[in-house]
């Protein structure tokens, strides 16, 4: 799990508790408790991907739509889970003498997709509308 994953969830999680209530990113990053920034990079993956409805100007900002309550955890993760390009994430070098070092990038590169595709299959039956429905377990006055 990554922060920007998490972020999305929150986000959408948020949105789906208040439909038909738009929201500017300065807003929606005080009550995530991120920076602006960190929320933007987020919602343009969701908005890209017609997860959420998103509007420029003046009086834009987000909100849900018709499909956000059912959007999958394991998309997400997938989504917000992406190689990125930037340094490195495992050691030993190919072109090594050391026979462990010649194959440990390739062998933990293995490992690794099997982690991220066992946490895709964990995620895949869970909707935003699921973890709202557990966050709002305990109180019983509340409505999805």
């Amino acid at each position: 799990m990554n922060l920007e994953f998490n972020i999305a969830v929150h986000l959408l999680t948020f949105l789906v508790k208040h439909p038909g209530e738009r929201y500017s990113s300065g807003e929606l990053a005080e009550r995530i408790c991120i920076n602006p920034v960190q929320l933007r990079r987020v919602t343009r993956k969701l908005n890209e991907q017609r997860y959420l409805d998103a509007t420029r100007g003046k009086f834009g900002g987000y909100q849900s739509n018709q499909s956000t309550s059912d959007v999958n955890l394991a998309d997400l993760f997938v989504l917000f889970n992406e190689e990125k390009s930037e340094g490195r994430l495992f050691t030993g070098d190919e072109d090594s003498d050391c026979e462990i070092s010649k194959e440990i990038g390739h062998t933990m590169s293995l490992f690794h997709q099997r982690e991220q595709d066992l946490l895709a299959t964990y995620y895949k039956n869970i909707t935003i509308k699921d973890v709202l429905k557990d966050i709002l377990k305990g109180d019983s006055h509340e409505t999805i």
